[in-house]
């Protein structure tokens, strides 16, 4: 089971990774489905660890 300091270091991943992708040179197009593709892990993410009390979100 993780713990908070866990979660919040996933969320600071994904938080910079999406950075990452926005800030690319890549087109829009496959910038969209990338943050997309770590939009659904947050979300994902987000659910699984409510389920355990520890929220993403503050």
């Amino acid at each position: 089971m993780p713990t908070r300091k866990e979660a919040e270091e996933f969320k600071e991943a994904l938080q910079q990774e999406m950075l990452k992708i926005q800030n690319s040179n890549l087109p829009d197009k496959i910038k969209d489905e990338l943050l997309n593709i770590y939009l659904e892990k947050w979300k994902a993410a987000n659910e699984a660890l409510l389920g355990l009390g520890i929220p993403l979100e503050d």
